[in-house]
């Protein structure tokens, strides 16, 4: 499925000279400063809509699918969540247009970059799985923490859970070693590279939070 893309095209504007006689390069002082104000004004209006996008959050965890994009491992859907659209991304499933889906907790990341489909997401949320709100149902996970690091504003924790070690990364959290933890929900990843820990993790889980049990 193709996804349409906007394009912008800034055309230069150009200045049509009237009368040779008048001085080129003179500048109405009044003018010059409305034009200013108003390049300040565009500026602080973009920086308002960038930091609204950067915290939006969905108003609820379900909504209707509109397209369905499948690349490395992970099925990207892009869902209408009471009106406003939201990227999500799973564990690769069968999903078509239309489907009504649902999930629990989630993990927004902002500005990814996903390399198997090329393309760069303002926004995504990360989900473990997505399935048919009537068949909702309530997990919860628990585990000892066995090693911890904090980076880029996430915590990465190694968690032993029913004698499984797994990673997960929730935003910076304050935990011990030896610390009983829980958490719900999450999208996992395969081979997610942290450039700030400078390390590859083979799998993790990233989750909206954590918290001591």
């Amino acid at each position: 499925m193709k996804f349409l893309k906007t394009r912008l095209t800034y055309s230069p504007v150009i200045l049509l000279a009237t009368a040779l006689t008048l001085s080129a390069g003179c500048t109405d002082p009044a003018q010059q400063g409305q034009q200013q104000s108003g390049a300040d004004s565009d500026a602080a209006t973009m920086s308002e809509i960038k930091a609204a996008n950067a915290s939006r959050q969905p108003k609820q965890n379900q909504g209707v699918v509109k397209s369905v994009e499948t690349a490395g491992g992970y099925t990207y859907a892009r869902v209408d969540v009471s009106g406003d659209e939201f990227w999500v991304a799973t564990t690769m499933m069968a999903l078509e247009p239309g489907a009504e889906v649902a999930w629990k907790d989630h993990a927004m990341m902002n500005n990814f970059k996903s390399k198997a489909l090329g393309r760069e997401f303002d926004q995504i949320l990360f989900v473990d799985r997505l399935f048919n709100p009537a068949a909702q149902t309530a997990t919860t996970h628990q585990g000892v923490v066995e090693e911890f690091m904090d980076s880029a504003g996430y915590s990465f924790i190694r968690v032993q859970e029913n004698g499984k070690s797994i990673w997960l990364a929730a935003p910076s959290t304050r935990i011990e070693i030896g610390q009983s933890i829980q958490w719900s929900g999450g999208g996992q990843m395969r081979n997610f590279t942290s450039r700030s820990l400078d390390r590859v993790f083979e799998e993790i889980t990233f989750v909206n939070a954590v918290h001591a049990s």
